[in-house]
């Protein structure tokens, strides 16, 4: 039953979420320089979902390097 739930890989998801938000005040900095500061809290929000989203999207089962398949299939 618990073989469908995947354990959370707490640094990839960190890295995700960081980096989204971190390029979503990048991309929306300008825009928001004067603006009221209730503007600036959907930055942290727009940036979590992202991060989250582009963690559960990520290649999981991708190859390791390129002599996965001797590892996978020894001989």
């Amino acid at each position: 039953m618990a073989r469908g739930v995947r354990r959370i890989d707490w640094a990839a998801l960190g890295a995700s979420v960081g980096s989204a938000v971190f390029f979503t005040l990048l991309f929306f900095g300008p825009f928001l320089l004067g603006a009221h500061y209730s503007l600036w809290l959907y930055i942290p929000v727009v940036g979590i979902v992202l991060g989250v989203y582009l963690y559960l999207r990520r290649k999981r089962y991708a190859e390791p390097g390129p002599d996965a398949d001797e590892t996978r299939f020894p001989r």
